[in-house]
């Protein structure tokens, strides 16, 4: 009796027949759990299992890692930090550039279920008579995602559309910050990279 071929829920993966029973299976990166039917995945990041370099960041992912090659800040733009690159106000070619670009990663599932909100944004300081824009810069030419502004100073990304993986996308997520008082207006990105699994758990 082949019991694979009266249920797909009989294990979350892969259902593999043998005389009188059956056994579920995972794919690489993944580990069959105690229940014999879900997957769990490995962290190859934690267990040291992977191939970055030194200079390289392990970043873990559903069924497998990403080796993250370290920031490189473009001029006019400086490093101040492992993910963080600013334009220096006293350097004229900063004039027209946002203030500073934040480097973020993130991994979802292969066809998450939708609407779902995935990444929170918002301002750190507060100026009295400012006001926040928040949008998506690039990265959103399949419109799978929109920003919904959920304050004065904060905004969340929603995922309107299911993503099949394995795919990776890059947002540039802006913060416009616009202050009447003092004329002024100025704005800073996140950059958000966001890893598609291959599959849905």
């Amino acid at each position: 009796m082949d019991e694979c071929s009266y249920s797909e829920f009989l294990c979350q993966h892969e259902c593999v027949n043998q005389p009188g029973s059956y056994f579920c299976s995972c794919p690489p990166g993944y580990v069959l759990l105690d229940d014999h039917r879900s997957c769990q995945d490995i962290d190859e990041c934690e267990h040291r299992n992977h191939t970055c370099s030194l200079q390289q960041s392990c970043y873990n992912l559903q069924g497998g890692f990403k080796c993250v090659d370290p920031i490189r800040c473009e001029e006019p733009y400086i490093r101040i930090s492992d993910n963080r690159c600013m334009c220096p106000a006293e350097n004229p070619g900063c004039r027209d550039q946002p203030f500073t670009i934040v480097y973020r990663d993130m991994d979802v599932v292969s066809g998450r279920s939708v609407p779902a909100d995935i990444f929170q944004m918002q301002a750190t300081t507060r100026y009295p008579g400012a006001y926040y824009i928040f949008q998506i810069k690039s990265g959103n030419e399949g419109r799978e995602f929109y920003m919904r502004q959920t304050g004065p100073i904060s905004a969340t990304l929603v995922m309107t559309r299911p993503i099949k993986g394995p795919r990776e996308l890059q947002l540039d997520l802006e913060m416009v910050t616009v202050n009447t008082v003092i004329n002024f207006r100025g704005s800073s990105i996140i950059r958000l990279r966001v890893y598609v699994s291959q599959y849905p758990f």
